[in-house]
C-alpha cells in the first residue's frame, strides 16, 4: 500500500512538474539555509575549540566587562552588551598579575588599527598588536626567524611579523633588519612567527597577519597609553587554576574599587562561552530558516488544495471503484510528503554544496553529522503532513456521486 501510494504521489507530481518544481523553491531554500547555518556554525564552534586546546590546557584569560552573569540557581548567560564596553584593563592590572603564584607567562592585546606598508606594498587585513616579551608562550606561538621582543627591545621601533606579512609585504623571504611603516612611523623587523596553525582566528584576531611591537611603541605611536583588550596567560606547571583564577579575580577587584568589570575564564570556560554564543547564532539561523520552511507549508498547503479540486473527478472514480475515505486521505497526505522529500533532498544537496564552496573561499570546514540529515527528515516529513492534512481531509470528504459529475 506505502509502495503504491508513493508512486501515485510521483505520478502525480510528474503530471505537474512546473507546479510541483515551484511549489519545492521554498522547501529547497529552507532546508539549503538550515544545513548551511547548522553545518558552518559547528564548523566554526569546533575550529575555536581545537584552537583553545591548542593553545594548552592552562589557558586563563582576562577580558574586559563582565561578560557572564549567573543567576541564584547558578545558571549562567552571555552577556553581549558588555563585550561592547570600552576596556577598564590597564598596565597596573597587567603588573599585579604577573606578581601572583602560579603565573607562568602573561601577555597583554592591544589591538590598534593602522596602515601597514613597505615601500608601495600595503598590507590587506592587517593588524597591530602591542604585547610584551611573553606572547610566544602566552599564545601557544613559536619564532620561525630572528628574536622576538625584549625588555631591551622594547623601548625602541622594534617589530616582529607574523606569517602573512612576510608573504605579503616581502614575497616569503623575509629579510631581518629592513623596515615597514606602521601608522606613518618605521620599524625594524627582528623576527617572524611560524604559520599559526589554527582554523578560526582566535579572539577575532588572526596571528598570521599581526605586526608586534611592544607597550612602549605603542604609547608612542597613538600618543596615549592604549586599554588592553586581552591578557593572555598561562599557568605555572602543577598550579591550582582555580585558586590562582581566584587569586586573579581578588587581584583585580582591589585595582578596579570592587567593581567587577571584567571576567577571567579558564580554559573550560572559554569552551563553554563560545559554544554558547555559537549556539545562539545557529539558533538565530535555523530559527530563519524554519520560517522559510513555515512558507513552504503555507504554498504546499494551498497548491494541494488547487489539486484536490482539480482532481475531484478522479476521487469520484477511486471512490466508485472501492477506495475508502482513508485510502483517499492516505494517497493526498503522501503526495504531500514526497513533495516535502524531494525538495529536501535537492536542499540537502544544496546545502552540502554550498557549504564546499565556502570551505574552499574561507578555509572554514563545515561539520556534517548525520543528525542533520535525520532533523531534515524530521523537519520535511513534519512539514509535508501538516500542509497535506486539511487537504487530504477535505478530498476523503468529498462525495462520490458529485465527485463524478464534476467536470
Amino acid at each position: 500500500m506505502i509502495r503504491t501510494n508513493v508512486h501515485l504521489a510521483l505520478t502525480s507530481l510528474k503530471s505537474a512538474k512546473v507546479r510541483a518544481g515551484l511549489t519545492m523553491v521554498a522547501v529547497i531554500i529552507g532546508v539549503g539555509s538550515f544545513v548551511i547555518v547548522t553545518t558552518t556554525i559547528d564548523g566554526l564552534s569546533k575550529a575555536t575549540e581545537n584552537q583553545i586546546n591548542d593553545l594548552g590546557g592552562n589557558l586563563v584569560t582576562i577580558n574586559p566587562g563582565k561578560l557572564i552573569t549567573e543567576d541564584e540557581n547558578g545558571n549562567r548567560s552571555f552577556n553581549f552588551a558588555a563585550s561592547f564596553g570600552a576596556s577598564t584593563l590597564t598596565e597596573r592590572d597587567l603588573e599585579s598579575v604577573s606578581k601572583l603564584d602560579g603565573i607562568g607567562a602573561i601577555a597583554p592585546q592591544i589591538i590598534i588599527s593602522g596602515q601597514i606598508t613597505r615601500g608601495e606594498n600595503e598590507l590587506d587585513n592587517g593588524i597591530i598588536i602591542a604585547t610584551n616579551e611573553d606572547y610566544p608562550d602566552a599564545v601557544g606561538q613559536t619564532l620561525d626567524a630572528g628574536t622576538f621582543l625584549t625588555d631591551d627591545t622594547k623601548s625602541s621601533r622594534f617589530a616582529v611579523v607574523g606569517s602573512n606579512v612576510v608573504e605579503e609585504l616581502y614575497g616569503g623571504e623575509l629579510a631581518l633588519g629592513t623596515k615597514i611603516t606602521v601608522r606613518g612611523e618605521a620599524f625594524t623587523i627582528i623576527g617572524s612567527m611560524e604559520e599559526y596553525e589554527a582554523d578560526f582566528s582566535f579572539g577575532g584576531v588572526d596571528f598570521n597577519n599581526a605586526v608586534l611591537i611592544s607597550l612602549d611603541s605603542s604609547e608612542a605611536l597613538t600618543g596615549s597609553i592604549p586599554l588592553i583588550q586581552e591578557i593572555d596567560i598561562q599557568l605555572a606547571e602543577g598550579s591550582d587554576a582555580d585558586q590562582v583564577v581566584a587569586d586573579i579575580k581578588a587581584t583585580l577587584l582591589k585595582n578596579h574599587g570592587g567593581e567587577e568589570d571584567f571576567t577571567v575564564l579558564k580554559q573550560d570556560d572559554l569552551i563553554d562561552l563560545t559554544d554558547d554564543i555559537f549556539g545562539l547564532i545557529k539558533s538565530s539561523g535555523q530559527f530563519l530558516a524554519f520560517i522559510m520552511l513555515f512558507v513552504a507549508s503555507i504554498v504546499i498547503l494551498l497548491i494541494m488544495l488547487i489539486t484536490v479540486r482539480e482532481r475531484t473527478r478522479e476521487i469520484g472514480i477511486r471512490k466508485s471503484i472501492g477506495a475508502t475515505n482513508s485510502n483517499i486521505l492516505v494517497q493526498f497526505l503522501t503526495e504531500a510528503v514526497v513533495l516535502c522529500w524531494i525538495g529536501s533532498a535537492i536542499g540537502l544537496a544544496a546545502g552540502y554544496l554550498l557549504g564546499f564552496l565556502l570551505q574552499r573561499v574561507t578555509g572554514i570546514t563545515p561539520v556534517y553529522s548525520l543528525n542533520t540529515i535525520i532533523t531534515v527528515v524530521v523537519i520535511s516529513t513534519s512539514v509535508g503532513v501538516v500542509a497535506g492534512v486539511i487537504p487530504a481531509w477535505l478530498a476523503a470528504r468529498k462525495d462520490p456521486v458529485e465527485s463524478l459529475r464534476h467536470e
